[in-house]
């Protein structure tokens, strides 16, 4: 067990991670891939539901010299013992389930005034609207600590003494999750709902034609997307245990995740999962590779460089050669009976033969 503990510790590293940048992907997806809405204020989502899970899982800290103090509401709810496995505590879930309805909030009162406008000018007003989020949060301080950030945020399960372990156990909670929220959105977009969704991205004035509100739609899809955020946020939030802005919830993230969603392919949730699993395990393999294959000094220094050139390259190729993603959006047209399409084609044989005339 010595020697599989780091093995376990790694891999549970990046399945965790992985697992949670596939939950954002999948939202990023249901309002792009699905909705047509650019949203490009994904970290402001991700960090209000971080924040959310680290105040309602963490106990209040007063201010102290040098620190601002921050709000916690985890002693108000109880730890369930779990035996020789230590307890867990149950502020986790409700901290997941404030993080998801908050961000679904703040994603309903971002979309009211914004929802309206074109493409470009909702992406740059989601990213504008995110980093005043990033920002409330840095100066909420004597609530969030500010950029000192939360520390102390707990697992669901703890091993004492096997870390490694705790890590793996975490990587499978987060992969449920995520198998649990594909298994509900592939569901939503199969239903009648899905397909009027994807009719309005279309072309949205022959959805209003038809009847359809496509603001309540949109709104509807984009609420949805963000509460999700709110929740990878959460699970980020136990994953690193400390968070701090800007700290991850930078543009960078955003663009990140896009990237994950182009290269899986936008309007597949399988392709965007897919996308996500391919460029984490790049930031995953490259800082692990100069360990394996003891790379010198002077390579290893520019391990965050190349990773940024290997994500650039993949996309350059994928461009090139598959512009739709690995997995690009399958395109359903639905067709007749067998039956009615043999007397079709009987009739229309009976209609040209010379004989018949």
């Amino acid at each position: 067990m010595t020697d599989l503990a780091p093995i376990f510790g790694t891999v549970g590293f990046f399945l965790g991670l992985a697992s949670i940048y596939g939950l954002l992907a999948l939202a990023l997806n249901l309002q792009w891939g699905y909705g047509g809405m650019f949203n490009a204020g994904i970290a402001g989502f991700w960090a209000v539901g971080a924040y959310v899970e680290a105040i309602f899982s963490t106990s209040p800290v007063a201010q102290t010299t040098g620190y601002y103090g921050h709000a916690g509401f985890g002693p108000f709810f109880p730890e369930v013992s779990l035996g020789p496995l230590g307890h867990f505590p149950s502020a986790l879930v409700v901290g997941m389930v404030m993080a998801v309805l908050v961000s679904a909030v703040v994603g309903f009162l971002i979309a009211i005034p914004t929802l309206r406008l074109r493409e470009d000018y909702l992406a740059i007003a989601t990213l504008g609207l995110a980093q005043i989020m990033v920002l409330a949060i840095q100066n909420l301080s004597y609530t969030t600590a500010g950029v000192e950030g939360l520390a102390g945020i707990p697992r669901p399960v703890e091993f004492l003494g096997q870390p490694n372990l705790t890590d793996m156990l975490f990587a499978f909670l987060a992969l449920g999750v995520l198998v649990v929220v594909f298994v509900l959105f592939e569901r939503m977009s199969r239903s009648p709902w899905g397909r009027t969704m994807r009719a309005v991205r279309d072309d949205e004035d022959a959805a209003e034609a038809l009847g359809k509100n496509t603001f309540v739609m949109k709104l509807q899809t984009f609420v949805i997307g963000s509460g999700l955020m709110g929740l990878s946020g959460a699970l980020f939030a136990s994953f690193s245990r400390v968070i701090s802005v800007p700290g991850a919830f930078t543009p960078a993230l955003t663009f990140l995740i896009w990237a994950m969603v182009m290269v899986g392919g936008s309007g597949n949730h399988v392709g965007v999962i897919l996308g996500a699993f391919v460029i984490e395990f790049l930031f995953w393999f490259t800082p692990n590779a100069q360990v394996w294959f003891q790379i010198g000094t002077n390579l290893s220094d520019k391990i965050f460089f190349l990773q940024y050139i290997a994500i650039g390259g993949l996309l350059i190729v994928l461009v090139l050669l598959r512009p739709s993603g690995l997995l690009p959006e399958p395109k359903k047209v639905s067709r007749p009976p067998r039956r009615r399409a043999r007397a079709a084609d009987a009739d229309q044989e009976a209609e040209h033969d010379p004989r018949g005339a």
